[in-house]
């Protein structure tokens, strides 16, 4: 699990340790007020031409780590041309130095192939630095409309040319579901290498992330979609217990609902922040198609409106691939009819994570764009 460690604790531990070559790599998913307390000799941390710590995980750095002292040394250093990287000291971190890699080119708009060799530049530059341990911010939330899978993948890649040395990677996030997706990239990567990512497919500003888990509320999401009867389950369902009294409250308060509607409410004790019932299953009968294809589009518009960055969509006992199809098609179907969406990620679950795959890989070749030289063939 990647939740936040306590502001108040003073031994910082990693969430999750890896081995990828010869690297030690630890994941470490901290409150910003932590982020002084985590030691290593080189802290890398993407920034922009202008060297400005205003936004994401560089502002915590900044308020948390000697407030003005980092900033008003790398602004002095700026202009950054494309891929240039400044050097500074640590302020009152425990970094001995700060390396900001510029990540954008001169027209401030970045990609991952920019971002790979300015992170490749940071390493090699840490390197000659002599650093044994290196520490890189996750800079997903400096970007707009990336995804922490995404990150994750160009972070490795630009990482995989020094992976035969004896050293250790630390990756640190401030985001817990963030932390969660690196743990699952990375753990992909010190098993099957670079090899593509299968379980994540982004569907325009979206990703959607197939995992295999018994226990899908163990992960950090802000929602978790509840497929249920109009009677939203009753407050005995397995669901209804854990969210303890106030969402069993809650139930009794909303149900019942017409079939084909949903409705949402707080969580209670469960780990996210609010549950989405989904009336999609009638007293007697199976599933119809039109009841399901109505409450799930109604679920994506309350997840949008109640600014759910990351929804859990586990499958339901006793249903197949129908059910999957149906699911992976309307959601398909809103984000590509709508012009913005709040919903970063959407994580499909399921005990065992055959279907919900299959029905990414069936999505996968009419989402994916073909490559340029195909487009510049074609139009030649």
């Amino acid at each position: 699990m990647a939740h936040l460690q306590h502001p108040w604790l003073t031994r910082i531990r990693p969430s999750a340790v890896f081995s990828v070559g010869n690297t030690r790599v630890e994941l470490y998913t901290l409150a910003p007020t932590n982020l002084h307390r985590l030691s290593a000799d080189v802290l890398i941390l993407p920034a922009d031409p202008t060297l400005r710590m205003v936004r994401g995980i560089r502002k915590q750095v900044r308020d948390y780590g000697g407030y003005r002292l980092i900033e008003d040394e790398a602004a002095t250093l700026a202009p950054l041309p494309p891929g240039g990287i400044a050097l500074t000291s640590g302020g009152r971190t425990r970094f001995r130095k700060i390396l900001h890699p510029n990540l954008y080119d001169a027209q401030y708009t970045t990609h991952s192939q920019l971002q790979r060799e300015a992170l490749h530049n940071a390493f090699e530059l840490a390197l000659k630095e002599g650093a044994r341990t290196i520490a890189v911010a996750d800079y997903t939330l400096d970007l707009r409309r990336a995804l922490a899978e995404e990150t994750a993948c160009t972070l490795m890649e630009a990482w995989q040319p020094f992976s035969q040395q004896s050293l250790t990677l630390k990756i640190v996030t401030t985001r817990p579901i963030n932390g969660w997706a690196f743990q699952q990239v990375l753990g992909w990567v010190a098993q099957r290498g670079l090899q593509p990512y299968p379980a994540a497919l982004r569907v325009r500003h979206t990703i959607l992330h197939t995992v295999q888990t018994p226990d899908y509320l163990s992960i950090p999401a802000e929602g978790v979609w509840h497929f249920t009867d109009p009677n939203l389950g009753g407050t005995q369902s397995l669901l209804a217990k854990r969210g303890g009294v106030i969402l069993q409250q809650k139930i009794r308060e909303l149900a019942p609902i017409a079939l084909g509607t949903s409705t949402i409410c707080p969580a209670g004790a469960l780990p996210q922040e609010f549950v989405v019932h989904l009336a999609v299953m009638p007293a007697a009968g199976t599933v119809s198609q039109d009841a399901l294809a109505s409450a799930l589009s109604h679920a994506l518009e309350l997840s949008h409106n109640q600014n759910l960055y990351s929804i859990l969509v586990p499958l339901p006992e006793g249903q197949g691939e129908p059910f999957v199809q149906a699911v992976l098609d309307a959601i398909d179907a809103y984000l590509h009819r709508v012009l913005f969406t709040r919903i970063e990620r959407i994580i499909l679950t399921a005990p065992q994570n055959a279907l919900w795959q299959a029905g990414l890989e069936r999505l996968r070749p009419w989402v994916q764009l073909p490559p340029p030289e195909t487009l510049e063939t074609a139009v030649g």
